[in-house]
């Protein structure tokens, strides 16, 4: 409990501090809407263990009893904001809605963050013509939950009562294709061919986000996926801003790759040491938040890193192979890395991405106009303020 405490304080004092600097603009949006992955699910899990599913096909979770049981495991022992995939803490849509006094909660939980761990850009069909994923929404085995494109789709139809139109006094923010990357990697052989299907995803996605505007959305973020050029992840990236743009869709182009490589590359700057920026990595010596011991190692095994999903709020290792989750590294590792597992931010990464996030609306302040090394540096001047006063307290 006391380190869920001092994530939320942390959070309450980081977005207070911002909220100050930036009051002018906190009247500029009256709901935050996302869409997309678990780059941004703030705890979808959480409700669809209870059978809360929004209209989706029940059941609408994981589609696997191992997954479901162990998100279950580490909700039951205070994992963070209930199986989000940060592990203990929050996640960036949270603290970003927070910024404008406005909240990121799940839609299955009463909110309106659509995003669901797993989320595919779209399910699309496979024929001679295409490059598709046979209509599967989501990488989980439970391939019937909405698709990134389906949860806009959801969105718009919820809208009955406005006609159908999208909140023009919303804030959009749209993360996505990282499971269409996964997907064409274990799937499709051939880089000629896993790249038609990603233009393909991405090409789908933006028309969905194009669709969005035209129906009223005005202030869109859309993210892109950190890899380096060259990669999958870049090729992508890439894709999808090229597609947004000749589709005329006026959006702000969140470059998370160059956002992941200024605190890699400078990590004491951030507050992080070079084993603690990385991404999770087998090993004692991993410098990811959560950390997972396989149940069918033994005890004494290494460590390997913890998915965040997993991660419940103790340091202690599970006692019984019967009751598995992943645990934290140490009481506050979730602010001294920089990585929750191999894929995911930190609670004090998604704090940084919040903050990036804030700097592209154009929010002036004291930081706005410093560019990504500006910006980070400030933030993580206040991420070590923030330590050093645990520290002295």
């Amino acid at each position: 409990m006391k380190l869920k405490l001092t994530v939320f304080a942390f959070s309450s004092v980081f977005a207070f501090s911002i909220a100050c600097a930036f009051q002018g603009a906190a009247d500029t949006f009256n709901q935050f809407i996302s869409f997309g992955d678990s780059t941004l699910d703030s705890g979808w899990w959480n409700g669809a263990l209870q059978g809360q599913c929004d209209g989706a096909p029940s059941p609408c979770t994981t589609g696997s009893t191992f997954k479901n049981t162990v998100i279950g495991n580490a909700i039951s022992l205070g994992g963070g904001v209930v199986g989000a995939p940060v592990g203990v803490g929050l996640m960036n849509t949270q603290v970003l809605a927070g910024f404008f006094n406005l909240t990121a909660q799940p839609v299955n939980q009463g909110g309106t963050n659509y995003a669901i761990s797993g989320a595919m850009d779209a399910a699309t069909p496979a024929n001679a013509s295409t490059v598709g994923n046979g209509n599967i929404g989501n990488l989980n085995p439970n391939r019937t939950l909405p698709s990134t494109v389906q949860q806009m789709t959801n969105y718009l139809s919820s809208q009955q009562q406005q006609g159908g139109k999208a909140n023009s006094q919303a804030l959009y923010i749209i993360s996505s294709g990282g499971n269409d990357v996964t997907y064409a990697r274990d799937n499709i052989v051939g880089l000629t061919m896993q790249h038609a299907y990603l233009s393909f995803q991405a090409s789908a996605l933006a028309a969905a986000v194009a669709n969005l505007q035209a129906n009223g959305a005005k202030h869109i973020i859309v993210n892109g996926l950190p890899g380096a050029v060259g990669t999958l992840a870049s090729f992508y990236t890439s894709s999808l801003f090229a597609a947004l743009t000749a589709a005329g869709v006026n959006y702000i182009a969140a470059d998370i790759n160059a956002f992941v490589q200024q605190i890699e590359l400078n990590p004491t700057k951030y507050n992080f040491t070079q084993q603690t920026v990385l991404p999770g990595v087998l090993g004692t010596g991993t410098g990811s938040a959560c950390v997972w011991t396989p149940p069918s190692s033994g005890s004494g095994s290494t460590l390997v890193s913890g998915w965040g999903q997993w991660c419940a709020d103790t340091t202690t290792p599970p006692s019984s192979s019967n009751f598995q989750y992943a645990y934290l590294r140490t009481a506050d590792a979730e602010q001294t890395s920089f990585w929750s597992d191999n894929e995911h931010f930190s609670a004090a990464g998604q704090m940084l991405e919040a903050e990036f996030d804030l700097s592209l609306l154009g929010v002036p302040g004291p930081i706005a106009g410093a560019g990504l090394p500006g910006l980070i540096l400030a933030s993580g001047g206040l991420l070590g303020w923030w330590r050093r006063r645990q520290k002295i307290a």
